[in-house]
């Protein structure tokens, strides 16, 4: 008996799967890198990106707004309605590490309605990991380096301009 319900509720399974899946548009992870890489060949299509929040929100007009999503070095440019934004609160910057965020949307390499630009009309933003504070501590070596580093150079263009004028000691 509970092998035959087991078998049941697998074959249910299985026959509803198809179903859904074909009324979700799927969409292809990516990283932001490949997208920005010339000729990435997801022109159009529904993408998934991961990074940081970075800079600050600018006004898109229409109800939406721009977000720089970075990641491995790489920045993009999302469309976003506003909102799709009100999660967001910790952008990435020198003193802060920004929210980080999955947007799923349609990838353009040119987009007509944005000047030709290469950027991504979100769909949704899901919150990964709220920003924080970041810290950077003073090294005090590092500063004794550097004023020996500048000691040393002051005393060899002392010691050049002495040479210039005739005078070796």
């Amino acid at each position: 008996m509970t092998r035959t319900l087991l078998v049941l509720t697998l074959t249910a399974a299985l026959v509803a799967l198809p179903a859904r899946g074909v009324a979700v548009q799927l969409s292809v992870g990516t990283d932001i890198a490949e997208l920005t890489g010339a000729e990435s060949g997801l022109d159009g299509q529904v993408v998934t990106v991961e990074g940081e929040v970075v800079s600050e929100m600018l006004a898109g007009g229409d109800g939406h707004v721009w977000i720089n999503i970075l990641a491995d070095g790489v920045a993009i440019g999302v469309w976003a309605p506003e909102e799709l934004t009100g999660d967001i609160t910790v952008f990435g910057d020198w003193g802060h590490t920004g929210d980080r965020v999955v947007v799923t949307g349609v990838f353009s390499e040119a987009c007509d309605t944005h000047g030709g630009d290469l950027d991504l009309h979100a769909s949704d933003i899901a919150l990964v990991e709220r920003g924080m504070e970041r810290s950077h501590p003073v090294v005090y070596w590092k500063l004794g380096a550097g004023l020996v580093g500048v000691t040393v150079a002051a005393l060899g263009l002392r010691r050049m301009r002495r040479l210039e004028e005739g005078d070796p000691t």
